[in-house]
């Protein structure tokens, strides 16, 4: 439980931290392929970078989640993150030679691991102290970040350079730490002698609960093979839109358009979980993924992609809320930031590890359109998944 000091403050401020820490990704995930091709780098490399992010990331954020359910100190701990990711990142910007591009990524990922579910769990945390508040009214805010910072970070590459992309997002960072100064840690309570002590948090038991949980397998499962065969695509697909013809002011405001559709998609994927099951709100993401990629194998274009990312838009809010309300449905709360880490970045780690470096080299081999075709079976098959572990 959170420090009282004003439920409603503690609401704006992580609202305001969503909107410039999420915003500030609207600067390089949309972009940082095209800065990593102008380098020279081919696709297998931009793969391999994609599996030392994720090897890196893959035993580091359970920590970060372990370290935030003991210490109780999760904004301390985000600000360590955020500080270490803008430093890291404004030394990317800096390299042209693969081997210290891979240096600099690895450490990015050590400190990267963390802030987001720290994130999410400290944004649960807050919504649960308000009565009717749900985590898609503080997530819409990133969204918005997105939105604005996409809309205007094509421009700023092609007045300046990709180089401006790295300044944008350590800012963003930065302003990050600021909004979390005005959100106190969480009240230290004395324990009621009467009741027995809660076993501290530990990776083990973690693994345990979710062997022990058919809807925890089945998400599992589900979402690893997805993430296997369709997780990487989002990171060439910038590069087949400039194959296509797409300028970067074109693929900043597709980033921004499927931004903006989640701000009500948000608030939507809120009622849609109380009234049917977290379960029915993942499987209709991927239905969704499902749909888009579709789109594309049957109309390859630019204007496609454009005009399906308002269904990406729906797709990922129903995804993000769906998750979180998953976790939390289907997981002891002392476990809670453990569980968003292990799925949200180990198992989405480790899907990447295999499938980034495969997905760069089909790349290279036969094209990004085919990597559509080959996403749509992962997601079909991920869906069966998810249903046959439905709840």
């Amino acid at each position: 439980m959170l420090a009282t000091v004003s439920p409603k403050r503690n609401l704006w401020s992580i609202r305001a931290y969503y909107f410039v820490s999420i915003g500030a990704g609207g600067f390089i995930i949309p972009f940082v392929a095209l800065f990593y091709r102008q380098q020279g780098l081919s696709g297998a490399e931009i793969g391999w970078l994609g599996t030392i992010q994720a090897a890196i990331g893959l035993v580091a954020a359970p920590i970060w989640g372990r370290w935030s359910d003991r210490l109780n100190r999760p904004r301390q701990l985000l600000q360590v993150a955020l500080v270490g990711t803008a430093v890291f990142h404004l030394m990317l910007g800096q390299q042209d030679q693969f081997g210290t591009i891979a240096l600099i990524v690895a450490a990015a990922a050590l400190v990267m691991a963390g802030w987001m579910p720290l994130s999410d769990n400290l944004a649960v945390d807050i919504a649960e102290s308000i009565p009717g508040t749900g985590f898609g009214s503080i997530r819409l805010w990133g969204s918005l970040g997105w939105t604005i910072v996409t809309a205007v970070a094509g421009r700023l590459i092609e007045l300046f350079s990709l180089g401006v992309i790295f300044i944008g997002y350590a800012v963003g960072m930065i302003g990050g730490v600021i909004t979390l100064f005005f959100i106190p840690n969480p009240s230290v309570t004395e324990p009621d002698p009467t009741v027995p002590p809660e076993p501290a948090t530990n990776l083990r038991q973690a693994w345990h609960i979710i062997r022990q949980s058919k809807r925890l397998m089945g998400l599992a499962g589900g979402l690893g093979i997805t993430w296997l065969l369709s997780g990487s695509l989002f990171s060439f697909e910038p590069i087949y839109m400039t194959e296509l013809g797409a300028s970067t002011s074109i693929i900043g405001m597709a980033n921004a358009l499927n931004a903006a559709i989640e701000l009500p998609a948000m608030l939507w994927a809120d009622k849609l979980v109380k009234r049917y099951t977290p379960g029915r709100l993942l499987r209709w993401a991927l239905l969704l993924q499902m749909i888009r990629m579709t789109a594309v194998l049957i109309y390859p274009s630019v204007a496609t992609i454009v005009v399906t990312r308002m269904i990406l838009g729906i797709q990922y809010s129903f995804f993000a809320i769906g998750l979180i309300a998953y976790i939390n449905a289907f997981s002891p709360k002392t476990y809670r930031a453990t569980m968003m880490a292990l799925y949200g970045m180990t198992l989405r780690n480790l899907t990447t590890i295999v499938g980034s470096p495969l997905t760069g080299i089909f790349f290279d081999t036969v094209g990004a359109y085919w990597l559509y075709a080959i996403g749509l079976a992962g997601t079909f098959l991920g869906w069966l998944v998810l249903y046959l572990a439905r709840d």
